[in-house]
């Protein structure tokens, strides 16, 4: 299905324009760089959803409207606590549209602009987008262009109860890539796929992406909450993903010596800013663990309350990433850790299938029994 020029020019559309013959149109709320998201009312329902309109340049690709839907669709599948989801895709007289649930709040950029998060705050924010991460990679999504901007704050970071975080845009990325058959893609010939500041230097390079990029955009986006400015830029975009490519990466605690960075919370930022993929935390459950092993470093995640040790080595899920980071007891460590706090060591579980070690401790008591039992009968004979 192609999708024709609009009549309505995006960035338009009035109060009260009822989309798709059931989204009434309420007020323009945000903007990016794949369209314009609107706050809109859901007839019959009710309830209020955003609605995020495509931009009519990504329109102009006959391949994109039926990858888009595409994608949605399976977007609409992936659930998380942190994942702001898609609940339709709708089009209407040539526009192109994502039903959103709607999530008061204000953006990490926004908040950004007011103030920064103390390092704790910082921590506890980046532990809820790991959380969303790990739910979208677990689902086969890479996000590719986190940012401040697609990260949505509910409450108040300094409130004592902690905020909500939720991220958005998931999926759009993939949608602007072609598959082989559909030839060249929209990436390859008029868009940068990304934004400049958060760029991992394998996007900038052109090569393949997985869930390491977003894991460096995690890298760039605690930087920032910790300084306040973005560890790589320069005055163009070219220069920005330049800068990617060839400086050293900064140390956050010598940039803000007065923010009381820590220097466990410094190392996992810089390895989570590694030049090469290889060298940064392969998941977000990983930086996760990192990052509340430096929070407090004479606390440990209790190895007992982890029961499934393959999926946490396999899934990093949303789900599993609650387990460890949100809700295990934490308890003291008995010793100093072997490695560097932004390396943590995994806690020893048991594996799947396998009885707990106490189960064997009564199975060789019982045998032992028994050999005594068997040697004194034979031995009364």
């Amino acid at each position: 299905m192609s999708v024709q020029s609009s009549r309505v020019p995006v960035g338009q559309l009035a109060p009260g324009q009822i989309i798709a013959s059931r989204y009434t149109i309420e007020a323009a709320v945000g903007e990016g760089m794949s369209g314009v998201v609107y706050a809109a009312r859901r007839s019959p329902e009710g309830d209020r959803v955003a609605l995020k309109v495509i931009r009519q340049h990504l329109l102009g690709d006959p391949h994109f409207a039926p990858r888009f839907e595409r994608e949605a669709k399976i977007l609409k599948r992936l659930e998380g606590n942190h994942i702001v989801r898609v609940l339709d895709v709708v089009e209407d007289d040539g526009l192109l549209a994502l039903v959103l649930e709607y999530v008061e709040g204000q953006s990490l950029e926004a908040v950004l602009r007011e103030r920064l998060p103390e390092p704790n705050e910082a921590v506890e924010i980046m532990l809820q987008v790991c959380a969303a991460l790990g739910a979208a990679h677990a689902g086969g999504f890479v996000h590719r262009d986190l940012k401040p901007a697609n990260v949505i704050i509910q409450g108040a970071i300094d409130d004592g109860s902690g905020p909500m975080v939720s991220v958005v845009d998931f999926g759009l990325a993939k949608a602007l890539d072609t598959e082989p058959s559909e030839g060249t893609s929209l990436t390859e010939r008029n868009m940068i796929l990304g934004t400049p500041e958060y760029m991992a230097p394998e996007q900038v390079r052109g090569e393949p992406v997985d869930r390491r990029c977003d894991i460096y955009a995690a890298g760039v986006m605690l930087f920032e909450m910790l300084t306040g400015r973005v560890p790589f830029s320069g005055r163009t975009p070219i220069a920005s993903m330049t800068a990617h490519l060839t400086e050293p990466v900064p140390s956050a605690r010598a940039a803000r010596p007065d923010r009381g960075i820590s220097p466990a919370l410094d190392a996992v930022v810089m390895r989570a800013l590694a030049k090469s993929p290889d060298d940064r935390y392969p998941t977000s459950r990983a930086l996760a663990e990192a990052l509340s092993a430096a929070r407090d470093p004479h606390l440990v995640i209790a190895p007992q309350a982890i029961v499934d040790a393959d999926a946490l080595a396999t899934g990093d899920t949303e789900l599993e990433l609650k387990a460890v980071v949100q809700t295990l007891p934490m308890v003291p460590a008995p010793a100093p850790p072997s490695k560097t706090l932004a390396d943590p060591v995994p806690a020893a579980v048991a594996r799947p299938g396998q009885p707990p070690r106490w189960v064997w401790v009564v199975v060789a008591v019982i045998f032992a029994a028994l050999a005594v039992a068997v040697g004194a009968i034979v031995g009364a004979r």
